[in-house]
């Protein structure tokens, strides 16, 4: 409902007008009354009038001097003027004061009502317009705050390998997301891949430097070029720079600024990174171009914050993989306790593996997975779970540990510390395996021991059982079974009665000539002569 006023200085019209008319049929509320435009403007400083019924014509000040004076007030009242003049000079100023219609003395009561109605609707409708004003502003200043993550949300929607990307498929998304995305120009994509946190950090501030790294990249890498940074659904952070006015960067200038990017990334967020840079592609291109840059950074497992620029003719490159028959050796190693044998027997490891052109990441899947199989048995024989290992710490991830070869060999020798105090809690090292390995010689001393043999014993290959005992004995493996048999002749010669062919065979010489020969070499003498001299002792 509205409230109308009425200002004449007819007192009979005036009246007639306020009483004798249903205003409640037009959708007027209440109904005010003045003589003169000065109390006309007492009554609108008082009250809030939505709609003025004004005679033209009035002693002293006019109703279109008082329609001025409104407008400059309340330019929101509508005014319907009344006269007794059809005079267009009248009508002509009354548009020019912006009224809202003109009605000629005596108006009927009939005509009022339908032309305050209208202006009753006409203020509806402006009060409509005037809140969806409102609600657009208010959606829009929404939509501008929020359109940063909007735009986001379009590109990992974009690149998504869902759907394919379409000229049709960018439009819809486009639109959904209300992007600013030109079909036409090409994109030049950036993949960051961060390698390695220098410091300890929860989630929670893993996810905030990542969030700081995206934002130095859009300083560093972009300036102010035009284009995007974000987190892809995999967890990697990707630049797109687009191309604006026909121009985009080229490779080596970005290549050139993610060095730099690289090195303040190193320094002020402690991590280290690599880049991996595309060439310009349309954006309907763009899923390609990404698979390419991410499956690079899949690859490189040997070469840790650097800038690799995408090169077509290294893409076939064939997959090399090994075989990896040392797990035996690193479980009797775990068994045994042989921490220091452990640790150089991984770092030869790591240099084989080091050493190999093309080596394929699945080798490191592989070998984190052979790890883990060495590692969980002798913890469950301990009823210990892995996961014990980490106590109020996040487990290695896989995806993060098989990420480069140091990684992978910092968390093998972080697996070593964490593993040998379960099995040992009280630091007492089992017989090692080359003590077990003497003691199984000494016993068999009579049998024909053969290398290989032996190293399926210990669980070791040949060569490297070979080196191990050199070590630990300070002589070679033969020459400790030949001190063996020698000893053990010595004493069948000197306490038994026992044929020297015999004792050949019981020292696992089955051929006495070699058997004299060998001895010969250790003693000096022949088998009888030491007999003989033992006898006369």
């Amino acid at each position: 409902m509205r409230n109308l006023l009425i200002v004449d200085d007819e007192v009979y019209a005036l009246q007639a007008m306020v009483e004798g008319v249903n205003w409640q049929a037009a959708g007027v509320e209440q109904v005010f009354s003045a003589c003169d435009a000065e109390e006309a403007r007492e009554i609108l400083r008082a009250n809030a009038i939505d709609i003025i019924i004004c005679d033209i014509e009035m002693p002293g000040e006019t109703g279109l001097d008082l329609q001025s004076w409104v407008l400059k007030h309340d330019p929101g009242i509508l005014t319907i003027f009344l006269t007794g003049h059809a005079l267009f000079d009248y009508a002509q100023t009354a548009i020019k004061l912006n009224s809202f219609d003109y009605v000629l003395k005596p108006a009927p009561a009939d005509q009022l009502i339908k032309v305050v109605t209208q202006a009753v609707e006409k203020i509806k409708d402006g009060e409509l317009r005037t809140r969806t004003n409102e609600v657009y502003e208010t959606v829009y200043k929404r939509w501008k705050t929020h359109k940063p993550l909007l735009t986001e949300r379009f590109w990992k929607d974009a690149i998504s390998q869902r759907i394919t990307l379409t000229k049709q498929r960018l439009q819809e998304l486009a639109e959904l997301y209300g992007a600013e995305i030109d079909p036409q120009a090409r994109v030049l994509p950036i993949v960051i891949s961060v390698e390695e946190w220098v410091r300890e950090f929860d989630l929670r501030d893993e996810e905030v430097l990542e969030y700081a790294l995206r934002n130095a990249a859009r300083e560093i890498l972009l300036g102010n070029k035009p284009g995007e940074v974000f987190q892809d659904q995999s967890g990697l952070n990707i630049v797109l720079a687009y191309e604006q006015d026909g121009i985009i960067p080229s490779e080596s200038e970005v290549a050139q600024r993610c060095q730099g990017y690289i090195q303040d990334c190193g320094t002020y967020f402690y991590c280290r990174l690599s880049c991996y840079v595309g060439v310009p592609v349309a954006v309907t291109e763009l899923q390609g171009m990404l698979n390419e840059l991410m499956d690079m950074e899949r690859r490189n497992i040997k070469e840790l914050e650097e800038v690799f620029v995408y090169d077509e003719r290294g893409r076939d490159q064939e997959d090399r993989f090994l075989p990896i028959p040392w797990f035996s050796e690193l479980s009797i190693l775990f068994e045994t306790g042989k921490v220091g044998d452990l640790r150089e027997r991984v770092d030869e490891i790591f240099e084989l593996l080091a050493a190999q052109d093309g080596l394929s990441p699945e080798m490191l899947h592989l070998y984190y997975h052979a790890m883990l199989h060495v590692v969980y048995p002798l913890l469950h024989q301990k009823n210990v779970s892995i996961r014990s290992l980490y106590p109020g710490e996040r487990e290695p991830e896989e995806s993060m540990v098989t990420r480069s070869l140091p990684q992978l060999k910092q968390w093998t020798s972080d697996l070593i510390d964490r593993v040998i105090p379960v099995l040992y809690p009280d630091d007492h090292s089992p017989m090692t395996i080359v003590d077990q390995l003497c003691v199984y010689i000494e016993t068999h001393i009579g049998e024909e021991l053969m290398r290989e043999e032996l190293a399926a014993f210990a669980g070791f290959n040949p060569a490297y059982l070979s080196r191990l005992f050199r070590k630990e004995k300070g002589m070679s493996l033969s020459e400790f079974i030949l001190q063996g048999r020698v000893a053990k002749a010595k004493t069948l010669l000197s306490q038994s009665t026992v044929k020297v062919t015999d004792i050949a065979g019981k020292v696992g010489y089955y051929n006495y000539s070699h058997f004299t020969k060998m001895f010969k070499k250790c003693t000096g003498i022949t088998p009888q002569e030491f007999r003989k001299q033992s006898r006369t002792v």
